[in-house]
């Protein structure tokens, strides 16, 4: 019997879309970019925290101790610097004001990528995620031992960002396949709930990040 622990492809899919899936900023901001009519901006943001996420598979298939390490040292500024970041978000979000018609300027590639990116990788709930999710499967054959186990945990970490960009699409395309039945106003209270939640997200954060 095939084990769940060598499913590499399988697992690394479901963990991706178990790690995109949660409604987040991340999730926000895609949501709030595929309404204002910008999709390409929104899978782009997207495919920053699917990065992210890649890059936490990769340090928990090469070393989950290591990812516990780096955790452990380096939670607080991880929570400030994810704080500020979407504090700073959420005010942009607040002052845009959004319209469905083509006057809009979409959010470039570049920026939508670090966009998503920089939400993501400082997000300590994601780093727990990873290692809690590895360690719950309980991976074989992974880490840097051999060739094999290195390729191995390439490909679970390439079927994670796979299954992250096919959540990301999924949004995208919901998004903006009922963005006809919105208004302009609307459209502003949406962002304004969005840079909110923003807020709060980051609000939260710095709270954890401070507290004794």
């Amino acid at each position: 019997m095939v084990s769940l622990a060598t499913l590499y492809i399988p697992a690394g899919l479901v963990i991706g879309l178990g790690a995109a899936a949660p409604v987040g900023p991340v999730n926000l901001m895609v949501i709030q970019q595929a309404l204002a009519g910008h999709r390409v901006a929104a899978i782009t943001i997207g495919a920053g925290a699917a990065i992210a996420d890649t890059l936490f598979a990769l340090a928990a298939a090469f070393g989950l101790g290591t990812l516990g390490v780096l955790l452990d040292r380096h939670d607080t500024i991880i929570r400030v610097v994810g704080g500020v970041v979407m504090l700073a978000f959420a005010a942009v979000v607040w002052r845009s004001a959004p319209r469905l018609g083509g006057s809009a300027v979409p959010v470039s590639r570049p920026r939508s990528l670090a966009l998503g990116l920089g939400m993501a990788v400082t997000n300590p709930a994601s780093l727990l995620f990873f290692v809690g999710s590895f360690s719950a499967i309980g991976f074989l054959g992974l880490g840097t031992d051999t060739p094999q186990h290195r390729v191995n945990s390439i490909l679970v970490a390439a079927s994670v960002f796979a299954g992250a960009m096919a959540w990301w699409a999924f949004v995208s395309a919901l998004a903006t396949r009922f963005r006809a039945s919105l208004s302009d106003h609307l459209l502003v209270l949406l962002n304004h709930g969005t840079a909110i939640a923003l807020a709060l997200f980051g609000s939260v954060a710095l709270l954890a990040a401070i507290a004794p």
